[in-house]
């Protein structure tokens, strides 16, 4: 995959889950049941193990939790045999649709992993994190509108201009997006559960993966445990497709050349490359075509997508594929797309989703600032917690840091993937030797957090040793916001001839009806697929679970049952899917 694109499943969050924590939390089991027949049955299913750590659907003595009573009894009363045979249909669905992703450094793509025992998110658990993703998602727009514009949060002295201005991600073609408009239009906000409480673990404001993975891992439950899923009222990862286009409009310029129906397009390297499987599937869905750089040229100041007959107007233009690919890329009339593309940006012309230069708003150490933006920006307090972290480079902290080095988890500000992470009790003494080093020498290349003691869920594939399963594996969450403005901003500078300022609590923002939930390996820290982790398909609940037991048919469904998403897979053209890999190339989130 090019660098542009953030890989849904690499990285993440698990560089600092502990094994084998006793269960603290709630244990809201499900009461109209026999306890004794509950736990029977969740251990049954080889479920009492994974009470070792805090585990959401089963609590320490291996009972199920409310919301997880129905789908766990209809699993327990499967056989051996038969769970193999759904888990071999749903990994056969995924090999015909070409549900693959690459490891950097290998030619062939993988099948990405998953398994059959879904995640399980309550209503009014969603709406508390919506509502916390979303508060976060307009302050974070504000803060990059602001910092390539005013800089009214430097100015104020909430953030220091050094810890902008030293991050990676800060660079001239941010400047290229008009001021007091949008930039990050659609946000990947990665979640942990840490003994019940949730955590928001990093920002993704580039190109947040993992829609298409979420909408494929329902289409394969709805097809090999339709007799589980139908009995719970689930929101539909398929909604985001069309939410996503509405984004998309929302999006056009003030001098869109079609303010009613804005032209459309998806941008990528093409066949080449390792998301475009993805890319198609999006295109496919949202209902607009799939080009690449040789498909556009700039005419009378616009640009034009051109098909097999004419030359098409572009209003928006969602962008997976690198700033620098993009503009320095010969169009189809031969002239350089740079010029041209500037030009149409600067007289409101052109919208791309998402916006260049937005790298600086999930580094690493400005992270730490986001609670700081949304008192700043919207005067309010954070809905929901971050994990705390310590900027390296303040005054007294690196010796601090390395005081404790053996107890820390230390990432370079902008990591990808896993990438350069130390996590303190699993170092060797010359690893934790070699870290210190580098942060005497650069403290500003990194920041420090204590370990979060994360969730694990229930999982069936192979263990530690090589047996298939149900074990505890930990978890986190990829959740996607969409934002969009309530008024246009405008085409010129105000009055008073400063350029406009995006207005933080004049923004909507909508948190799709879908989430990716990635699991570690077996045994593992980090959620990293290249080395057997994989994904679990999320039920967020619209309606309180069902608490009777659901009967699962010892019979495998039909290759029908998948209605109408089995109707929108069975299209699906061989590709790679964007690779939950955390060795790939670093990239636009």
């Amino acid at each position: 995959m090019p660098a542009s694109e953030n890989d849904p499943s690499s990285g993440l969050s698990n560089e600092g889950a502990l094994l084998g924590l006793h269960d603290n939390g709630p244990t809201d089991v499900h009461p109209g049941a026999n306890a004794e027949t509950q736990t029977l049955e969740a251990t049954e299913a080889g479920l009492t193990s994974v009470a070792k750590a805090w585990d959401e659907a089963v609590d320490a003595d291996g009972a199920p939790r409310l919301a997880y009573v129905a789908a766990l009894a209809a699993i327990a009363a499967l056989s051996d045999d038969e769970r193999a045979a759904r888990q071999e249909r749903a990994e056969a669905m995924e090999t015909a649709e070409g549900i693959t992703f690459r490891v950097s450094g290998e030619d062939e793509p993988r099948i990405f992993p998953t398994d059959f025992i879904p995640r399980i998110i309550d209503a009014d658990t969603w709406a508390d994190l919506s509502a916390g993703l979303e508060q976060r998602a307009r302050a974070l727009n504000a803060f990059l509108d602001d910092i390539y514009g005013p800089r009214r949060i430097i100015e104020a002295g909430v953030v220091d201009a050094d810890d902008i201005e030293r991050s990676p991600g800060y660079v001239d073609e941010g400047r290229l997006q008009p001021s007091g408009s949008v930039r990050a239009h659609i946000c990947g906000m990665d979640l942990v559960c840490a003994d019940g409480r949730w955590l928001v673990l990093e920002d993704n404001l580039r190109v947040p993966s993992g829609v298409v993975f979420s909408h494929f891992l329902r289409a394969m439950a709805n097809d090999t445990f339709a007799d589980v899923i139908s009995e719970y009222d689930l929101l539909e990862p398929r909604d985001g497709f069309a939410m996503l286009r509405e984004t998309l409009q929302a999006a056009a310029p003030a001098h869109a050349a079609n303010p009613d129906d804005p032209g459309l397009a998806l941008v990528s390297t093409g066949e080449g490359d390792s998301a475009w499987f993805e890319h198609r599937r999006i295109a496919e869905f949202v209902g607009m075509p799939v080009c690449t750089p040789a498909d556009l040229c700039v005419v009378d100041g616009r640009l034009h997508l051109q098909d097999a007959t004419t030359l098409r107007p572009l209003d928006v233009v969602y962008a997976r594929i690198e700033k620098d690919q993009l503009f320095a890329a010969l169009g189809c009339d031969g002239q350089p797309l740079g010029p041209g593309l500037e030009d149409a940006l600067a007289h409101h012309r052109l919208a791309f989703v998402n916006a260049f230069g937005n790298g600086v708003g999930d580094d690493k150490a400005v992270y730490a600032l986001v609670p700081d933006m949304i008192r700043f920006y919207l005067d309010e307090e954070p809905l929901l917690e971050q994990v705390p972290t310590d900027l390296c480079h303040k005054p007294g902290k690196v010796e601090e840091v390395i005081a404790r080095l053996d107890e820390r988890v230390v990432k370079p500000v902008d990591g990808y993937g896993g990438a350069g992470i130390t996590i303190g009790p699993e170092c060797s003494p010359a690893e934790l030797d070699e870290r210190a080093e580098q942060l005497r020498a650069h403290p500003d290349h990194f920041i420090a957090q204590d370990i979060v003691r994360l969730s694990t869920l229930p999982t069936y594939a192979a263990d530690e040793s090589g047996r298939t399963c149900i074990h505890p594996r930990h978890v986190d969450l990829r959740a996607f916001v969409h934002v969009r403005a309530t008024e246009q901003p405008g085409s010129a500078p105000g009055e008073s001839g400063e350029p406009s300022v995006l207005d933080a609590r004049k923004l909507s923002a909508h948190t799709v009806p879908a989430a990716l939930t990635r699991t570690a390996p077996a045994g593992s820290l980090i959620v990293n697929t290249s080395r057997g982790g994989g994904g679990k398909d999320t039920w967020i609940l619209r309606s309180p679970a069902p608490t009777a037991p659901a009967a699962a048919s010892s019979q495998t469904p039909s290759e029908t049952a998948v209605g109408a998403d089995r109707g929108d897979a069975a299209t699906a053209a061989s590709g790679d899917v964007p690779g939950p890999d955390d060795s790939a190339a670093p990239r636009r989130s």
